[in-house]
């Protein structure tokens, strides 16, 4: 397979997405990245597609000019966030739905996943930001923190949620372990609050800056609504979720903004 065909419809951090035919889109990760994380999303999006009937289907897993890459259904709409950036008006209507989208999701599931903790303890240990006293603080917190047996996506952002004529559906499961809900919506706020979309225009991101603190509190307010949860029980988890993503390819400035969260809040550990 080559590229000479396909065309570039979109980018984001971690990838390319190109379109291949009418209805199947290639999502190409950059050079460099682990084929280990590439495996584990499509075993994983094999796994979300057979719990859940809202996310595309998965094809195969392909390799161009040594870059790996996964075939996915091409889902036609437009993702949450365009369309609170588009309509500023509504965000606070889209942000609760939003939360519900999360929260519908959110399913207990007995199939064998890595755990949120065994998550968070890989990426915290194989982090090259954190001094080894600091990583060793964060673990043995992180062992005090509640288990859970639920489907917790672990990149739920408007990003990742594309809205066609029928639903919505969800993309990007790399992520995606077991464990308490609390520390899925805790991972949602921080990328929510602090997260940066590298390749998005300067009007996309001038926009996103004005608007998260609306998307955050409006969709936080409405999930603890659903779920009976409080701040606390989301507080607990931004330290090690904040921890564990500077372990991401994220740019200079987030990753300055979550280390200084990180070392303000360690003696509170």
């Amino acid at each position: 397979m080559t590229l000479e065909n396909c065309r570039l419809i979109g980018q984001g951090n971690t990838a390319e997405i190109y379109r291949v035919t009418n209805n199947k889109v290639l999502k190409l990760f950059r050079g460099g990245f682990c084929r280990e994380d590439i495996e584990r999303e499509y075993q994983n999006s094999v796994l979300a597609q057979n719990v859940l009937d809202c996310v595309p289907q998965v094809y195969e897993m392909v390799e161009i000019d040594g870059r790996g890459g996964i075939i996915y259904e091409e889902i036609c709409g437009q993702n949450m966030l365009m369309l609170m950036l588009k309509s500023p008006l509504k965000i606070a209507q889209k942000s609760k739905e939003f939360a519900r989208y999360h929260y519908s999701i959110q399913k207990t599931i007995q199939e064998p996943l890595i755990t949120v903790k065994e998550k968070l303890n890989f990426d915290i240990d194989n982090g090259e930001f954190l001094p080894e006293k600091t990583k060793l603080i964060l673990k043995q917190y992180i062992e005090t923190l509640p288990d859970g047996e639920y489907l917790c996506h672990f990149d739920f952002h408007p990003g990742n949620v594309m809205i066609t004529d029928e639903k919505a559906v969800f993309l990007d499961w790399m992520t995606v372990c077991k464990g308490d809900i609390c520390a899925d919506v805790a991972r949602t706020g921080i990328l929510l609050k602090y997260g940066q979309i590298e390749h998005a225009s300067f009007f996309v991101q001038k926009l996103l800056s004005l608007g998260k603190h609306s998307i955050w509190t409006n969709y936080c307010n409405e999930y603890m609504k659903l779920t009976g949860i409080s701040k606390a029980d989301i507080a607990k988890w931004e330290v090690p979720v904040a921890a564990a993503r500077l372990r991401e390819s994220i740019s200079d400035k987030e990753r300055k903004v979550l280390s200084d969260i990180v070392n303000a809040r360690l003696s509170r550990l």
